[in-house]
C-alpha cells in the first residue's frame, strides 16, 4: 500500500475540505456532509446584485476547485469524491445557496460524469427555484487531433479566472457568460507524465509505462495517455509541448501560459522546465509553474495556453483575487544582470618570489600527509568512511603544486594561495581548512615577514575562526582537539618540540572520548569510539611534527 498521510480512506475528502476551510479566510461548507461538499464563500451576499460562478468536480485535482473559492474568483466549489463526479443534488445546493437576483456561471470540465450532474442540476435550478442558471462545459485538450469531444483539463482554471474576474467586477449574467465562452475557446492544454498516480489507501498499481517511457496527452484522472514515447529531456519535452499547442492558435498571437504541476514534480524541476518552455514559446502572461490542477500524486505537469484575443482578456488575468492558490499572472522576467561584485581570482604571477626555507618545510609536511594516507584511511575506517587519508593527500598534492605558482618570500601570499586552492578539496575538512587558511591571510599584512610571533597570532585567530564558523569545541573528536590548545602554545615561548609533544598528546587523547554530540560521531556507539584517535587530529599532529623537524625549532 502506498505510504499516506490519512486516517479512515473513506473520510479522506470531508477531512481535507476542513482542513482548508480552517486554513483559508473567508470560505465555509455548506451542512451536507458526507453526501454533499460544498465550499462557499463565508463573505458572499447572494443579493448583493453581483453573479455567482461555480466549478467542481471529482477531488484529488487540488487545489482545484475549492482553493479557488475566493474573491475574484470562484463563489462556490462542489466535490466529489476522488476522481468522481459530485452528485446533482451537490451541485444544486451550490447553486441555491450561492445565486440572488443576478444569476450564476456554472462551469464543469468536459467529463460525462461532469457534464449530466451539472447540466440536470442548472435545470432544476431554474424549474424548481426560478433561478437564472448558464451552463458553460470546458474541452482544452488538444491531445486527440479532431477529437469531437475534447478532455476538460487544467485550462479550464483560465476561463474561471475571466469569470470570477468579469463577476467581481459588477457585469451581468449575459456579459460574464460571453467572456468566459470566448476565454473557453481560446484555451488549449497539453500534458505530459513520467507515472501513474496512485487513490489514498491503495496499493500502488504497475506502472503501465516502462523506465524509459513516459505519456504524451493524459487527462487528469490517472487514464493512459494518447500516446507513449521515449523519456525525453526537458528541453525536449518542452518542445513537444509548445510545437503541439502552437499549431493550435494563430500565429503570432499574444498567450497567456500556465505551467501546473500535476502533483509531484519537485519545484526545482517546475523551475527548470519553465525554462525550458520559454525557449520554444513566448508569453505575455505566466502563471505558475505551480499545482493547480493536480492528479493526486502524479509526476508529470501540464501546460495551458489562452490567445489573448482582445485586451480585456489580458485585463481580466491580472485583477486581482485573493484566492491564494493562484499565482499572480505576470509578463516573464528578463532581469538585466549585475555585475559580479567579487574581485577576479588573483593573476598567476609571472615572477614569483620564491624563499627555499620558507617551502622546505611545507614540502615536508605536504609529504609526511602523503605518506601517512593508508594509515589515515585505515583508522578512519573504523570511525567514519574511510577516505580521510585520500582527503589530507589529495590536499597536500594541492599545496604542493601550488608552491612554485606564488611568492613564497610573502605569508600574506602563500596563505591566501592556500586558503583559495583547499576551498576546491571538497568535505568539511576542505571548507574549514580553507577558512582557516583565509582566516589567516586577512590577519597578516601584504608586506609581514616570515616570524613565529607573526605565524602564531594568524593560527589563532584561524583556528578560533573555524571553532566559530564549524561549532566544533575542544572534547568533540575533531581537528580542533589539537589545532586549539597548539595554537594557544604558538603564541607563548613553547619551543617547536613541546608544541610537537602537546600535538601528539591530544591527538592521542582522542582515543579516549568515549560520546560527543558532534560532527559525524555523535552517531556512533561509545564502542566504537572507544581506542580509536581521532584521524583529522593524528593528521594535525603528523604535519606539525614534520613541520618542527624541518624547522628544527
Amino acid at each position: 500500500m502506498a505510504k499516506r498521510f490519512i486516517n479512515n480512506r473513506d473520510e479522506i475528502v470531508l477531512e481535507a475540505v476542513d482542513g482548508l476551510i480552517k486554513a483559508t479566510p473567508n470560505i465555509t461548507r455548506l451542512d451536507g456532509y458526507p453526501d454533499i461538499k460544498v465550499v462557499v464563500r463565508s463573505d458572499w451576499d447572494k443579493n448583493a446584485g453581483k453573479v455567482s460562478v461555480i466549478c467542481g468536480g471529482g477531488s484529488g485535482h487540488e487545489p482545484s476547485f475549492a482553493g479557488f473559492v475566493a474573491e475574484g474568483f470562484l463563489t462556490a466549489a462542489v466535490c466529489g469524491n476522488v476522481f468522481a463526479s459530485p452528485s446533482q443534488d451537490a451541485v444544486l445546493a451550490a447553486i441555491v445557496a450561492t445565486t440572488g437576483p443576478a444569476g450564476c456561471l456554472l462551469v464543469c470540465m468536459n467529463y460525462t460524469g461532469d457534464r449530466f450532474c451539472f447540466g440536470i442540476a442548472a435545470a432544476r435550478a431554474k424549474n424548481e427555484y426560478g433561478l437564472n442558471v448558464q451552463l458553460l462545459v470546458v474541452s482544452d485538450d488538444v491531445a486527440i487531433p479532431d477529437a469531437k469531444q475534447p478532455r476538460g483539463l487544467a485550462g479550464t482554471l483560465f476561463v474561471l479566472k475571466v469569470a470570477g474576474a468579469a463577476a467581481a467586477a459588477g457585469v451581468g449574467l449575459d456579459a460574464v457568460l460571453a467572456e468566459a465562452e470566448a476565454t473557453s475557446k481560446n484555451v488549449r492544454s497539453l500534458g505530459v507524465s513520467f507515472g501513474m498516480c496512485t487513490q489514498p489507501g491503495d496499493a500502488k498499481q504497475a506502472e503501465r509505462m516502462a523506465e524509459d517511457e513516459m505519456e504524451v496527452g493524459l487527462g487528469i484522472h490517472g487514464e493512459p495517455g494518447y500516446k507513449k514515447m521515449k523519456l525525453a529531456s526537458a528541453d525536449d519535452i518542452a518542445k513537444l509541448i509548445s510545437e503541439s499547442l502552437l499549431k493550435t492558435v494563430s500565429a503570432g498571437a499574444e498567450l497567456a501560459i500556465m505551467i501546473g504541476n500535476l502533483g509531484s514534480v519537485t519545484p526545482m524541476e517546475m523551475s527548470l522546465f519553465t525554462n525550458s518552455l520559454l525557449k520554444y514559446m513566448k508569453a505575455e502572461l505566466l502563471v505558475g509553474p505551480a499545482p493547480l490542477m493536480t492528479s493526486l500524486d502524479m509526476n508529470g505537469l501540464q501546460v495551458s495556453i489562452l490567445q489573448l484575443d482582445a485586451p480585456w482578456m489580458k485585463d481580466r488575468l491580472l485583477s486581482s483575487t485573493s484566492a491564494r492558490a493562484w499565482p499572480v499572472a505576470t509578463p516573464p522576467n528578463a532581469p538585466t544582470l549585475l555585475a559580479m561584485p567579487l574581485k577576479a581570482p588573483p593573476a598567476k604571477e609571472s615572477s614569483p618570489v620564491r624563499d627555499e626555507a620558507v617551502e622546505a618545510p611545507i614540502r615536508k609536511a605536504c609529504e609526511a600527509l602523503i605518506a601517512a594516507a593508508a594509515e589515515l584511511n585505515e583508522l578512519d575506517s573504523k570511525v567514519g568512511d574511510g577516505d580521510c587519508g585520500n582527503t589530507m593527500k589529495q590536499g597536500a598534492e594541492m599545496v604542493l603544486a601550488l608552491l612554485p605558482e606564488v611568492s613564497t618570500s610573502s605569508p600574506k601570499a602563500v596563505l591566501t594561495a592556500i586558503g583559495n586552492r583547499l576551498d576546491k578539496l571538497g568535505g568539511s575538512s576542505g571548507v574549514l581548512l580553507s577558512i582557516m587558511f583565509t582566516t589567516m591571510a586577512g590577519t597578516v599584512g601584504g608586506d609581514s615577514k616570515w616570524s613565529r610571533e607573526t605565524i602564531g597570532h594568524a593560527f589563532f585567530e584561524g583556528v578560533a575562526t573555524i571553532m566559530r564558523v564549524g561549532g566544533a569545541e575542544v572534547g568533540m573528536r575533531t581537528m580542533v582537539d589539537v589545532l586549539q590548545p597548539v595554537s594557544e602554545a604558538m603564541r607563548t615561548s613553547a619551543s617547536g618540540a613541546d608544541i610537537v609533544k602537546l600535538a601528539q598528546e591530544k591527538a592521542d587523547a582522542t582515543a579516549q572520548i568515549k560520546t560527543t554530540k558532534f560532527g559525524r560521531s555523535q552517531y556512533l556507539s561509545e564502542e566504537s569510539l572507544t581506542g580509536f584517535k581521532d584521524p583529522g587530529c593524528v593528521a594535525a599532529a603528523i604535519v606539525l611534527k614534520a613541520l618542527a623537524e624541518a624547522l628544527a625549532c
